[in-house]
């Protein structure tokens, strides 16, 4: 009962909570702008319709329509191979073009409940899905903590040796 859309005017970023200030900052006063100058795309999970609404209210999630529940950004970048996985970095040239994961959030009383996971597939997805029409050799993420890169590591991104808050998921 959850639909993922691009990032408008129209969502209620101010009401978002992620428990990390520097995400809940980022989406209430960049994201709109990197969006709007083409630097990044930020999509966010809301609920569906009038129907989740009411379902999250009676579960105790005080929700509207606007509400953000998770959102992620992706933008393009390179990244040199220096900064990959061993195995991976053999396979490339020195610089290679890449999607980035800039950031992904859900709000503090949906965590522990798979938004993440449908939010990281739903990247994932996207991120292949523009690698066809583009070149991306894979999703780079840089990873705030041990804890978020082991979250990471569950879906299949790789860490760089001597980095290990670099992560990388081919997407060939």
């Amino acid at each position: 009962m959850i639909r993922l859309e691009p990032l408008t005017g129209h969502h209620d970023r101010n009401g978002f909570d992620c428990g990390v200030e520097a995400l809940d900052a980022w989406l209430k006063r960049t994201a709109l702008q990197h969006q709007d100058k083409g630097i990044s795309r930020t999509f966010v999970a809301v609920p569906a319709d009038a129907v989740a609404v009411r379902s999250a209210e009676q579960s105790g999630y005080a929700l509207q329509a606007t509400s953000i529940l998770g959102f992620y950004a992706l933008a393009s970048a390179f990244v040199l191979t220096q900064d990959l996985p061993a195995r991976q970095a053999k396979r490339y040239p020195r610089q290679i073009p890449v999607t980035r994961l800039g950031r992904l959030a859900t709000r503090i009383d949906m965590q522990g409940q798979g938004l993440g996971q449908l939010l990281l597939a739903d990247a994932i997805s996207r991120a292949r899905t523009a690698a066809q029409a583009v070149g991306s050799a894979g999703l780079f993420v840089d990873a705030k903590n041990e804890a978020v890169a082991r979250f990471y590591q569950r879906y299949g991104f790789v860490p760089a040796v001597d980095q290990p808050l670099k992560l990388f998921m081919t997407l060939w």
